[in-house]
């Protein structure tokens, strides 16, 4: 073999050595010689000339956004440049359960959260409505008899009166006869009747009986519906209204005994007579001392102020419930009518 010949086989042989190299396969075959380049040198450079840039890392997540009274910018992700020497690391994306609907899907824009809506405003509690206080009614025992000695003109006689209370209801009775001689030529009893509730307010009459000897008119008091029937002793029916507060003849004694002393001197009352409806007005004349067949009594001393020609005057006993224990009425024709306390049980 020629010297040329042999060159070029040499020449062959190391480029045929340098592909198998290349390929992987034929490294550990090449002599380590101590100027020889380390293993790990040669397969960097290989690296370099060979990697495929990585995909781009997804975006890390930005952290939630703050209140909205201090919303708070996202602070600026650091870029991360690659070494060519280096793999490049990245932190790997939370799972997609860990992200919150709330997060924008553009990282770089700030969304700030919705605001909660304003609480409504709390109106102050509206004041209840509240009746005016009444005062509290005088205490009157379950039962009481009164008995009257009665004078009319020349006629003289006697009247009882009973009050019955129970169960917030209340029976008024007055019987009245003539005695004596009057008996004689005045026969017959005079009865009236009163029925009603008791209430804070004082009495409200609902029923009214009158029969004079044998002549029997009723009345019915409807307070609900603010009207008077009455029905006379011929059958006859007639119509009243029923004002606030009104009470009866037998009534208004015992509405003064339990609401008495009147607050400002003056009182006011409609009243039904058994016939028809009349307004009274009284006034107070102040305390006076009145003999009885009870003894000396303090009284209340009330008189009829509205002049029509007719006289009432009332003295109520201050240390016996306010209980009538003197009446006088006079009518416009001169005739008067006077009872005066005989006894009192209880």
């Amino acid at each position: 073999m020629t010297p040329g010949t042999r060159s070029a086989a040499w020449a062959l042989a190391v480029s045929l050595l340098l592909h198998l190299a290349l390929l992987g396969g034929a490294a550990r075959w090449l002599p380590r010689g101590e100027d020889a380049a380390p293993e790990d040198a040669v397969f960097q450079a290989q690296l370099v000339a060979q990697t495929v840039p990585p995909p781009p890392a997804p975006p890390t997540p930005r952290p939630p956004a703050r209140p909205a009274a201090a919303p708070a910018s996202p602070a600026p992700e650091a870029e991360t440049v690659p070494s060519p020497a280096t793999p490049d690391v990245r932190t790997p994306a939370p799972p997609a359960d860990l992200v919150t609907a709330s997060e924008p899907a553009d990282p770089g824009e700030a969304v700030a959260p919705e605001p909660e809506p304003p609480p409504e405003p709390q109106l102050p509690p509206e004041p209840a409505a509240t009746e005016p206080t009444l005062p509290p009614l005088n205490a009157l025992p379950a039962r009481l008899d009164l008995l009257f000695d009665l004078h009319y003109g020349l006629a003289s006689g006697e009247q009882t009166l009973v009050w019955i209370s129970e169960g917030g209801r209340y029976t008024l009775t007055s019987v009245a006869a003539a005695t004596g001689l009057t008996g004689v030529f005045y026969r017959g009893r005079f009865v009236q009747t009163s029925r009603g509730r008791l209430t804070p307010a004082g009495l409200v009459p609902e029923e009214f009986w009158d029969q004079r000897g044998d002549k029997r008119a009723s009345a019915r008091l409807d307070a609900g519906a603010g009207r008077v029937t009455l029905t006379t002793a011929r059958g006859e029916v007639r119509h009243f209204p029923y004002p606030a507060g009104m009470q009866d003849v037998l009534s208004l004694f015992f509405q003064l005994a339990l609401t008495a002393p009147p607050p400002d001197g003056a009182l006011r009352f409609n009243v039904f007579n058994g016939k028809k409806l009349r307004e009274y007005a009284f006034t107070t004349q102040g305390e006076e001392s009145l003999e009885t067949a009870l003894g000396t009594l303090r009284t209340l001393h009330l008189v009829r102020s509205d002049g029509d020609g007719e006289r009432f005057e009332a003295w109520l006993a201050i240390d016996h419930h306010y209980l009538p224990v003197k009446v006088v009425r006079s009518d416009d024709q001169g005739r008067q009518m006077e009872l005066r306390l005989r006894s009192l049980a209880p």
